[in-house]
């Protein structure tokens, strides 16, 4: 049997591990795949959950550590220099393996193993001793075991460029290199200077860099000054497009839009290329565990039999009027920044302490949406529109689970504000309400994901996996999962409006609402086809096409429900879309061999 390719992982969020967002999803679900064709390794920093993972994996801890002087002061501290220990453990998790970076005196504990990902506080830290970290490992594996150094390296985000440069650097001087690729998921345009470079550990020794003309070898200071073109200071998303040799996002929107402009058309355009996120939700899964988890308390509050079936309209009664105000837990919120902020927004109405809040005093239509709290994430176009919604639709209901950040300890203050202006419309859930997640998606009847860029959207992918339609924004990768339902009504999934636009967002959810309606009221016999009632709710559908497609088709609203399940089956399963991703990395490993 031929021996497999060894592959590490370099990310900053693993699924299971520590995450923050959807990227943790992503190298989570591919690598369930990967590990059928190669040999994976996952690196990335302990995030605090050594204990943990200690409980719940066989794993060890490795027989050497990186022992060291750093000058604080690049990190965000005072003294100019204090000693460094980093360790490291590996998991067996599966087929994959684990390595894990950890503090082993109280200077990288503080970096390394502090819970929040993306700390302000502490991220510059965790990305230099997790550089200087890799740069220990790999000399250890050439002395040791240099059976063990992968063949390919693929890095998620910036957070992990410089310790990739650390790794290249210390193979070339022993003569070896190794393939890379970097996935973008998101560009938010780092910037750190030369001197943060060789804090973490990097000199000016060359790496081979592959241009469109061929490898060629520099330094990082030339990387720097020269290749990435005419910035002061390049962003660490254009270095690690250069230093790689395959440039890959989530969609092919984005890779046009935005990677290949900002990251140097010449540079990268001749090795970039793009690899869909996918999903594994299933709608017939999803229910199952919610009635398992949530059937027996909803048939309680409710007082419903056992002999009678828990529908949407019973779960979305059980969420709107208890459930939401009686999770199984407080929100899991990680940052003690945020959990004050929260409570100094508790007033009883309808915020309660610790980011648990009140039920609502009654059901109705309901528009769930998720996501971290982010410019990017357009919540404020929701806002903006519940006025002239509720107006139409006076029992509406916006639900939302949302996550903070250190950076949006403002936006939690302004979205408060909106809460109280409609206590009997809008609600928020800051933080994780895992106990729910599934819940709201099957109760809902329409989801929106209005970003205002977005390199992909998996939470446009689980809303349609749960059978829910969407109005989402002509941005990205939203634009190449979801299909318009005014253009291809036969196949279509949601409505596609521009971004920040109050007004269709308005006009889209009103129309899909009104179609649930119609659906409800056929598929309980209330009234028939041509009935002057029925006919009356349909002319409340504001979008001319939606209403054509309705008065054709009365169950049309169902029609896209299950057009949302079948497009995510049919084209975007992790297993499908890992598909390319083995492809390059066969590309790769052609390229080297």
């Amino acid at each position: 049997m031929e021996t497999q390719k060894k592959v590490w992982i370099f990310s900053f969020e693993y699924a299971g591990i520590a995450k923050f967002g959807g990227l943790g999803e992503v190298p989570a679900n591919q690598v369930k795949y990967l590990v059928e064709r190669f040999d994976v390794s996952v690196i990335m920093p302990s995030h605090g959950q050594i204990d943990r993972l200690k409980a719940l994996y066989p794993w060890k801890k490795y027989p050497f550590n990186c022992v060291g002087q750093i000058n604080t002061q690049e990190i965000g501290l005072t003294e100019s220099e204090k000693s460094y220990v980093i360790s490291f453990y590996e998991f067996q998790i599966g087929k994959a393996k684990i390595i894990l970076l950890s503090g082993e005196n109280d200077l990288t504990r503080f970096f390394l193993d502090d819970r929040i990902i993306y700390n302000p506080d502490s991220l510059k830290g965790k990305i230099c001793f997790f550089s200087l970290g890799i740069r220990c490992l790999i000399d250890f594996l050439i002395d040791k075991n240099k059976e063990d150094i992968p063949d390919i390296v693929h890095l998620h985000d910036y957070h992990v460029v410089i310790p990739f440069i650390n790794m290249k650097q210390v193979l070339i001087k022993n003569g070896l290199d190794v393939a890379s690729i970097i996935t973008i998921h998101l560009l938010t345009y780092p910037k750190l200077d030369l001197g943060f470079f060789y804090t973490c550990g990097i000199d000016n020794s060359p790496i081979r860099v592959l241009l469109k003309e061929g490898f060629k070898s520099y330094t990082q200071e030339t990387i720097f000054n020269e290749i990435t073109s005419n910035e002061n200071i390049p962003t660490v998303e254009k270095i690690g497009a250069v230093i790689c040799d395959i440039v890959t996002t989530v969609s092919q929107s984005y890779l046009i839009s935005d990677i290949i402009p900002n990251c140097g058309k010449d540079l990268i355009e001749f090795k970039a290329d793009f690899i869909w996120d996918g999903c594994d939700w299933d709608y017939f899964e999803i229910y199952d565990a919610v009635i398992n988890t949530h059937g027996e308390e909803l048939r309680h509050i409710l007082n419903i039999s056992q002999e009678t079936s828990i529908n949407k309209q019973y779960l979305k009664r059980y969420l709107l009027e208890y459930k939401i105000g009686h999770l199984s837990q407080s929100p899991l919120i990680q940052s003690q920044k945020v959990l004050n902020t929260i409570n100094e927004i508790s007033n009883g109405n309808p915020f309660v302490k610790n980011g648990t809040i009140l039920p609502f005093s009654s059901y109705g239509p309901l528009l769930v949406t998720t996501g971290r709290i982010s410019p990017q994430k357009g919540f404020e176009t929701i806002f903006e529109a519940i006025p002239e919604i509720i107006k139409k639709i006076p029992n509406m209901k916006f639900l939302f689970l949302i996550l903070p950040t250190d950076y949006s300890l403002n936006e939690i203050k302004q979205y408060a504000n909106y809460v109280k202006q409609y206590p009997d419309n809008l609600r928020i859930i800051f933080g994780v309400a895992s106990d729910i997640f599934y819940l709201a998606h099957l109760a809902a009847d329409a989801y929106c994901a209005l970003s205002r860029w977005e390199p992909f959207g998996i939470m446009a992918l689980e809303a349609m996996a749960s059978k829910l339609p969407i109005v989402a924004t002509k941005v990205g990768g939203l634009q190449e999962t979801i299909i318009d339902i005014r253009q291809y009504p036969k196949i279509g999934t949601g409505v596609l409006i521009d971004k920040d636009n109050s007004i269709q967002f308005a006009e889209a959810l009103i129309s899909l609402i009104k179609s649930a309606e119609v659906a409800e009221k056929t598929e309980n016999g209330i009234v028939k086809k041509g009935d002057v009632t029925m006919l009356n709710l349909i002319n409340q559908i504001p979008d001319a096409v939606i209403k054509s497609n309705v008065l054709l088709d009365y169950n049309f609203y169902n029609t896209i429900k299950e057009n949302c399940y079948r497009r995510v089956k049919e084209n975007f399963t992790w297993k499908m879309v890992t598909k390319k991703l083995i492809e390059l990395y066969f590309t790769l490993l052609n390229k080297y061999s």
